[in-house]
Parts: C-alpha cells; sequence; structure tokens
C-alpha cells in the first residue's frame, strides 16, 4: 500500500514588525475526495485550555490554479474546502505577538511557531503525512525544529506529530552533547545574563538523571528551545523537545539557576509522564474541543514533585533550596482555604474551566493540581518508602509503570496497583484522603519516611529579635481579619471565608479608604491600620463598593496562618536516613542547614 500524499505547508514572512506571517497549505487530490473539512485546533496538548487560536487567523482563501474558489467557514475554526479533482491551495494570515510556549509569536529578531495555533489539518485525516518548509525569511536565520529535515522540507508523519513540533526560527545560539546514544541539542533565544555552558552542562546531568529512572531514552534526538526575556517564565513539554521561556535577568542569583534547572527537569520528565505514559484520553486528540481526563495529578502534580528528586540526583541545585521551596509549598497549601472544597480528581477535570481561568474566588473553592499534586507526590514517595523500608519511591513507581505500560495506555487502577505492590499496603486509604478525596496532608508520613520535620512557623515567630521585642511590631504581626489587599492599592483581593472580614460583609473588589478615621492610599497603610487595635479589638473601616460608601466595625483576631520550614530530625533512624538518600541521591542533610556531599 503506497504512503498516502501529504499536506504541503509554507510558511512566509508579511510584515514581521507587525507580527503577521502567511500560511500556504496545498491540499493534495486524493485527500480531497474523503475529507473536505479543514480546522485549525482550539487548543495544544500540555496547556489544557481552549484558546481559540482561530482568533488570530484571518484572509482565509482558496485557490485551484489560476482561480480563486468558494469557501464557506461552517463555524469558528472550520471551513469547507470546494469538491475538486486536484490540488487545492489555501492561504491565510496569521497574526503572532503572544511570547508563551503556548502562542505564536514573531517579530523582526525571531519567529516561534506553535503548529496548533498555525496549520489546519483535514477533518477525520490526521494520519495524513505533513511537510513544512520555510519562504522569504531573513537569510541569517536558521531553523531550529525536533522534525527531520529532507529536501529542504521538515517532516511531520501525521498531525499529531506536527502539533508536538514547534519551531523556532532566527540567530539563535546553539550547544549540544550526547549521552546514553541520544543526541541533545539546545537552542537559546533571546538576550541573558546566565552562563550557557553552565545550562548545557546542568540539563546534561539532568537528563542522565531522569533517563537513568526510565533505563534510557526513548528517542535518538532531543530538542531543548531556551527562549529569555523579562519577566516571563514557562514551559511546554513536546514528545521530542521542550519548549521553555525564562526570566532574562534572573542570573544574577544563584535562584536563578536552580529554578531553571527545576524547570528543564520538570519538562523533559514529560517525555514519559504524559507523552508516552499517559491516560488514553490525552492522545490521539479531539482538537477541537476539551479532552478531560481525571489523572493530570499524575501527570502534572507527580512532575512537578519529581522535578525536585531528579535536579537533586542531577547535583545541580542544593537540598537547602529544595526544602525551602518544598516548606513554601506546603505553606501556601495549608493557607488556602479551596484544599477543602476540591479534590485533586476534581481539579484535573475541570482544569479547563476552571484552573487556567481563575475568578476572585478561586483561593476559596479551587486547588491546584500542580501545587497539591506536588505534595502529595511527596507523600506519595514517603508512603513508598515507608511500606517498602526504604526500598522503593516514587522513582521506581514509574520505572515500574513504563516497564509495564510504556506507551500502551495508563489508567488510575494501575497506578493503584503498582504502589500495592512496591508499598505492600492497599492504596484506598491513600486516594480516599489525598487524591480523590480532600482530606489535610499528614506531615507525620515525612517525618516517618525520611525523617524530615515541616515545624510550624506562626508570623510573629519570623519577626527578628528586636521586632519581636517591639510591642507594635508584635501586635501587628498577630493580627488578622481575613482580608486579603490586593498589592497595587487599598482594594480587597480575597476575604477568607468564616473570617472577621467576611462576617462584616467586606468582599472582592471593594476599596478601603480610611481605617478608623484615617485615610488609608496604601495597601501598607490599611494592613497598619488593621493591626493596631491587636488581637481582641476592633476596627472601623470605611469601604467604598461600586461608588457607594459605607462603615463596618471589623473585629481582629489572633494570626492562625502558620508558615513551615522543613528541617531533619538529628535522631533520625538509619531506615530514615537511608530512604532519604535513596530517593534524592544525596547523603542525609548535615545540621544547621550545611549541604551534605552527593553519593
Amino acid at each position: 500500500m503506497s504512503k498516502p500524499a501529504p499536506i504541503r505547508a509554507t510558511l512566509r514572512p508579511l510584515d514581521l514588525a507587525q507580527h503577521l506571517f502567511e500560511v500556504e497549505l496545498v491540499f493534495p487530490a486524493e485527500a480531497l475526495a474523503t475529507g473536505r473539512v479543514a480546522a485549525l485546533p482550539s487548543w495544544t496538548p500540555g496547556s489544557y485550555l481552549v484558546r481559540d487560536y482561530a482568533r488570530f487567523v484571518d484572509r482565509v482563501r482558496c485557490v485551484e490554479g489560476p482561480q480563486e474558489r468558494p469557501l464557506e467557514k461552517l463555524d469558528k475554526q472550520r471551513w469547507a474546502l470546494p469538491a475538486s479533482a486536484s490540488d487545492l491551495t489555501v492561504r491565510y494570515r496569521v497574526y503572532g505577538n503572544d511570547l508563551t510556549v503556548r502562542t505564536n509569536h514573531v517579530d523582526a529578531t525571531h519567529a516561534q511557531i506553535i503548529p496548533a495555533a498555525t496549520f489546519l489539518y483535514l477533518e477525520g485525516q490526521l494520519d495524513r503525512p505533513v511537510t513544512v518548509c520555510f519562504e522569504g525569511f531573513p537569510p541569517a536565520w536558521k531553523v531550529a525544529s525536533p522534525l527531520p529535515l529532507k529536501q529542504g522540507a521538515y517532516q511531520a508523519r501525521d498531525y499529531d506529530t506536527l502539533v508536538d513540533s514547534p519551531f523556532e526560527l532566527g540567530v539563535f545560539r546553539t550547544r549540544s552533547f550526547k549521552t546514553g546514544g541520544t543526541a541533545f541539542q539546545l537552542a537559546f533565544t533571546g538576550d541573558h545574563n546566565g552562563d550557557e555552558a553552565r545550562i548545557t552542562e546542568a540539563t546534561r546531568q539532568i537528563v542522565e538523571a531522569a533517563g537513568a529512572i526510565f533505563g534510557g531514552f526513548p528517542f535518538q534526538r532531543y530538542l531543548f528551545l531556551f527562549t529569555f526575556a523579562p519577566g516571563l517564565r514557562g514551559g511546554l513539554e513536546h514528545r521530542d523537545c521542550t519548549s521553555l521561556i525564562s526570566d532574562s535577568h534572573a542570573f544574577d542569583r544563584q535562584e536563578g539557576y536552580h529554578a531553571l534547572h527545576q524547570l528543564v527537569a520538570h519538562e523533559f520528565f514529560h517525555a514519559w509522564n504524559v507523552k508516552r505514559l499517559h491516560d488514553p484520553v490525552l492522545g490521539p486528540f479531539d482538537y477541537g474541543r476539551e479532552n478531560p481526563t481525571k489523572m493530570l495529578w499524575f501527570h502534572e502534580g507527580l512532575t512537578s514533585y519529581m522535578e525536585h528528586v531528579i535536579v537533586l540526583r542531577a547535583g545541580v541545585v542544593p537540598w537547602s533550596h529544595t526544602a525551602k521551596e518544598l516548606a513554601r509549598c506546603w505553606s501556601e497549601q495549608a493557607q488556602r482555604p479551596g484544599r477543602l472544597e476540591q479534590s485533586l480528581e476534581e481539579s484535573s477535570w475541570d482544569t479547563w474551566i476552571r484552573l487556567y481561568k481563575p475568578h476572585e474566588f478561586s483561593p476559596n473553592s479551587t486547588v491546584s493540581y500542580y501545587d497539591k499534586g506536588e505534595l502529595v507526590g511527596w507523600l506519595m514517595d514517603a508512603a513508598l518508602r515507608e511500606g517498602s523500608r526504604g526500598k522503593a519511591g516514587l522513582a521506581e513507581l514509574f520505572s515500574l509503570l513504563w516497564t509495564r505500560h510504556g506507551e500502551r495506555g495508563l489508567r488510575d487502577a494501575d497506578v493503584r496497583t503498582a504502589f500495592r505492590e512496591l508499598a505492600g499496603r492497599e492504596p484506598g486509604p491513600f486516594w480516599e484522603a489525598y487524591i480523590s478525596g480532600r482530606a489535610e496532608l499528614d506531615a507525620g508520613l515525612l517525618q516517618r519516611a525520611f525523617g524530615l520535620t515541616l515545624e510550624a512557623q506562626a508570623p510573629w515567630q519570623a519577626l527578628s529579635q528586636e521586632e519581636q521585642r517591639d510591642p507594635v511590631s508584635l501586635k501587628r504581626a498577630k493580627s488578622w481579619t481575613g482580608l486579603v489587599l490586593a498589592t497595587h492599592g487599598p482594594v480587597v483581593q480575597n476575604v477568607i471565608p468564616g473570617s472577621p472580614a467576611a462576617a462584616a460583609g467586606l468582599s472582592f473588589g471593594m476599596e478601603i479608604l480610611a481605617v478608623d478615621g484615617w485615610r488609608t492610599k496604601t495597601t501598607a497603610e490599611v494592613q497598619r491600620g488593621l493591626a493596631k487595635p491587636g488581637p481582641g479589638g476592633q476596627a472601623r473601616i470605611l469601604a467604598a463598593d461600586r461608588s457607594r460608601v459605607f462603615e463596618v466595625d471589623v473585629p481582629v483576631l489572633e494570626n492562625p496562618e502558620r508558615s513551615y520550614r522543613l528541617v531533619p530530625d538529628p535522631a533520625a533512624s538509619a531506615v530514615q536516613r537511608s530512604a532519604y538518600e535513596a530517593s534524592y541521591g544525596q547523603a542525609w542533610p548535615a545540621p544547621h542547614g550545611t549541604r551534605g556531599k552527593r553519593r
């Protein structure tokens, strides 16, 4: 049986300064006999939000030879192609001025092409090959792509492969290395204050640490696309590459490198978890609508935890930084009212309408499967180590799942089975508490498995000794009304349910004009005024809601919020210390925050 004729795509710049380019698609005659509806995806895999990419597309025209043919738009993202016995050419203009890993961005310095936002497909023919050419771009520009280049065109064996293969055009800088029989290429776009040699070496160590978990790499070539721009950060995984965006000015501090290394580890781990080892819902895809799954806590949340495991095993991030990151995440989760309202499975299923579309009340009604999933991954690692007496952890769980299921589809029941075998205990209680349920997270698991303690700290305990001796500073730190203000001004951003502020009727968007008769023009002035009465006192607030002014009395309570810090227990047993070392590939943390040596 002969191979189907490919759809031939050509991209040309129209006005790079205005972020405009043209796409030309030549649909072969044989394809038009069975499928004559062309569509543009409404979303891109890995980012679970309908983005309506068609809003960036216009001037859609169809030609056959020298003549233009009528083209009917069926809905927001679908066009009916006319019947034809010969090839049809469709041309359209695309606007790309959104520098994220999910959207097109073209200008006079580079072009980042996201295929889901760029290329139409024929309905019912996602398996048809696609070739991509670039014409008319600046002659000094190069192209970076995970797709093979043959006879001047990039070859995608089908549309799913094309969507999973972003393009970077420009005068980027390249570095490369080879390990485990796989060639890795890094393309750096944009100015920054980092050391690209250091980033490359850290990336090598990261991929080796990740590959060791799975016994090698499931590809022969892999591409990292690094883009640097002020104030930006993000990543999106693909099957044989990943797109990363980092703040240009982040590398004057070691934390800037640590954050980038974690991002590299996170997105690279996705080469297995979600790109190959995944819920069957997540591929092949329906690009025209949402594809909901309850397993994003596994695919994203557990990856968020494994990024810490990988950078520690790679030796590119110190435990002191990881400990702060995990404790910070725990503190934020413990203070989020939504932790008692939404489970991880619910958060996963509703991501299409809730996680990426938050509203003012979202902190009180939702959790992130990234953040809570990271902590549940930590607890799952601990539960596995505890149950196996340190012999198996989350890395071993992933290794087992990869061996058994590979690219054949993964279901929740498969994860439970592997957990049961490695931990020697039924998975039900863990799932019912933390995955399908909404129980408070149990730090005792971390203590029992790893000898790590999460110490709670009240806000006033975080004050310096001098501040603790100051009655005003101490009273201010102890005061709490449940009112959360925006950073840009004295406007209510959130009100904690059940708090004095909620009972007083304060709500989102209200402006705090005065406290106890004193005009408040900044967030700091409101906070100072609310803290002045101290716990047991009361503050009189003058507020405005849609231009109507009113006054309310708000009781001041002792602050119930706690932050946490992660400390090793000096009395940890040999089993606990061994479990820690097995999970993180590092020696047990030395006292007083000094680092142990990597094994």
